[in-house]
């Protein structure tokens, strides 16, 4: 969470950062709170977490949300410490890439232009083709393959918007660079069961898992009985592995894309998802934030269900390169209480997981609260780190309680001699649900950032056995969309990458620019736009046969709202402050975007682009033919439509 609400990018050039705060914290906890594998879990149980249970579920959540919580500050009590133009041809055009960047409009007080940034919720149609190609000096020559981002980009059906910015419908973004500074740019929306059916009825069909609500229908209707399951909008993870494109989102099953076109691939799923090749089972998700193992170049991901006792967390792998699990079965743990993770962390052996400390709203539950909504600080709680080996012949858990560590991202984990382990995160002020607000606006158009949690970046060294733990901050600028470089996954590192926002040191704001944290020292090497400018994820691409932990380039997309427009940032990531060595227009401004990823060396020819998009017409052409009954998807879903229609993509 707190995706769209990142740090600190000042005007072009260095910005002079702090060390911050080097005093470590030390900490004693006995005893796990890990429940026994075979513990069963009571409660609704699905893909989308926890639904809000009622009557004697509401009691049993809330009691044991209490005793969970109560458990582990007894255990903590022993502590010795208190202590994140929409139309175009395919003919190329021309741009030069320039340095440095513009300042267009007086900052805000806090250092950008709250209006500007506002309106990147935007949305964008299609390029006419499909996709353009623009001819762009200046590009470094090694820089070869394609950026994949994914964000929300789809925020109104009919006339009602989208209450929260996270319910709005998937877009995948992809920018192809090759040979002599050509580059393809698509953009098209995950063409999920939900956008259809909005599509169809003209409204919001189903709930969003951010506090959308229903508009309109019959709630007696059969037929509209999944407008109760909230919707998938696969809006915020992106992956690309083994020749596949997958767009994510945070609770459910995957919808697969094609590279290329962007089109959507029928999945095996009732809905269109796919499960993966059967890895996922029925009622389960796959998470939003995959990392690539720097150790053993697997794929690793998790998914977690939550029920009103324990929490479900299932490890996934795939091995490198290929989309076959390492294991038959995932790696699954259980923990106790109705909780979130927000992340998880990586290293040769272990798995970790950040529990923040949060009590469940059992009559807000009960008055029909999302499960985010019912699910709150707890400003006396303590939070708690749950390792986990990977490897399930060595099965064994590990939990160790804290301070009131509430953790937004994992940045790195790695393992020290003698069972200990050096987790690197963003850890936030408090637990923030972000979910829809009160009245009939939508988030981003009432956000002012003032109840902001701050978001800093904070080195937690943990004994395993001793179950003992030290604390450090490494960068107290709010900050957010952590990275290190993939080689560098679950190994020791020396560089974080960073989005941060305008303004002084400290302020929160919405992410904007770009900061390199140098672990071992302290020092911040941070570049920054100009206040009507938001940039989002820096994705770390590294240069080809460089040995160099920061040898390669930051790539990332700039919102300008007083302009309406929107630029690709090429940054050298040995010399962030110096500005881009690369910027380039884009043909029409896109929404604010999440998550992104690299593929390596993957690009498309024109006559390519041009196939591809005359098969994805041809399936568009042939799927126009539903009817009311089929639309609606009232009992076979869109999946057995389109294989009616003989259709692949949509």
């Amino acid at each position: 969470v707190g995706w769209f609400c990142a740090g600190p990018m000042a005007m072009a050039g260095f910005v002079p950062l702090g060390f911050g705060s080097r005093s470590p914290l030390v900490g004693v906890a006995p005893a796990t709170s890990l429940l026994p594998q075979q513990a069963l879990p009571l409660g609704a149980t699905g893909a989308t977490g926890c639904s809000a249970p009622g009557g004697l579920g509401v009691a049993l959540a809330a009691a044991a949300a209490v005793a969970a919580g109560y458990a582990r500050r007894q255990r903590a009590s022993n502590n010795n410490n208190s202590i994140n133009n929409n139309s175009s041809n395919n003919s190329s055009s021309s741009s030069s890439c320039r340095a440095g960047s513009r300042l267009v409009r007086a900052a805000s007080p806090l250092g950008g232009d709250l209006d500007a940034w506002r309106k990147g919720f935007c949305e964008v149609e299609e390029p006419k083709d499909g996709f353009y190609f623009l001819e762009v000096e200046g590009l470094p020559p090694d820089l070869k393959g394609t950026y994949f981002r994914n964000s929300p980009g789809k925020f109104k059906s009919g006339d009602s918007l989208v209450r929260h910015q996270l319910d709005g419908d998937g877009l995948m973004l992809g920018i192809s660079f090759d040979e002599g500074g050509r580059v393809l740019v698509r953009h098209r929306l995950v063409q999920t069961q939900g956008l259809l059916r909005d599509n169809y009825h003209k409204r919001i069909f189903a709930q969003g898992h951010f506090g959308t609500p229903v508009e309109g229908g019959n709630p007696f209707d059969p037929r509209q009985k999944d407008s109760r399951t909230p919707k998938n909008t696969a809006n915020t993870g992106v992956a690309y592995w083994a020749g596949k494109l997958l767009a994510l989102g945070p609770f459910d099953k995957p919808f697969e894309m094609e590279p290329g076109c962007l089109g959507t691939v029928i999945g095996n799923q009732p809905s269109g998802a796919t499960d993966l090749g059967e890895a996922l089972d029925k009622d389960v998700g796959y998470g939003s934030t995959p990392k690539v193992c720097g150790t053993e170049g697997c794929l690793t991901n998790f998914s977690q269900t939550a029920s009103a006792l324990e929490t479900t967390i299932r490890f996934f792998e795939f091995a490198k390169d290929e989309w076959r699990p390492r294991y038959k079965v995932p790696r699954m743990l259980r923990v106790s209480g109705c909780t979130r993770f927000a992340d998880f962390g990586i290293t040769k052996k272990w798995l970790v997981l950040a529990r923040p400390p949060l009590k469940v709203d059992g009559f807000g539950a009960a008055m029909g609260k999302s499960f985010r909504e019912t699910l709150q600080n707890d400003e006396a709680g303590v939070g708690e780190f749950v390792f986990a080996t990977r490897l399930k012949k060595e099965s064994q858990e590990v939990s160790v309680p804290v301070d009131n560590l509430v953790c937004e991202e994992i940045a790195n984990a790695y393992e020290l001699e003698g069972d200990r382990v050096v987790v690197d995160l963003v850890a936030a002020d408090r637990w923030s649900a972000e979910t829809a607000p009160d009245g009939d606006k939508s988030a981003w158009q009432v956000d002012d950032f003032s109840s902001t949690p701050r978001r800093r970046l904070v080195r937690y060294e943990v004994d395993l056995k001793a179950k003992t733990w030290t604390k450090r901050e490494l960068c107290d600028r709010h900050l957010g969309f952590t990275s290190v470089n993939p080689a560098f996954n679950g190994k020791k590192h020396r560089f974080v990458f960073a989005a941060v926002p305008h303004g002084a040191q400290g302020e929160v704001g919405p992410m904007a620019g770009i900061a390199k944290i140098d672990v071992e020292s302290g020092e911040v090497d941070a570049w920054t736009p100009g206040p009507s400018e938001f940039g989002g994820q820096p994705l770390f691409v590294p240069k080809p046969g460089a040995e160099e932990e920061d040898a390669g380039y930051l790539l990332t997309v700039v919102f300008d709202g007083a302009a309406q427009s929107s630029e690709v940032v090429v940054l050298d990531a040995q010399a962030v402050s110096k500005g881009p060595v690369c910027r380039f227009p884009l043909q029409v401004a896109l929404p604010h975007g999440l998550r992104s990823c690299w593929a390596e060396g993957v690009s498309f020819e024109p006559q390519d682009m041009k196939r591809k998009m005359t098969l994805l017409r041809m399936f568009q052409k042939k799927a126009q033919s539903w009817n009311a009954m089929d639309s609606s998807f009232s009992t076979l879903g869109s999946k057995a439509f389109f294989d009616q229609q003989g259709v692949r993509l949509r």
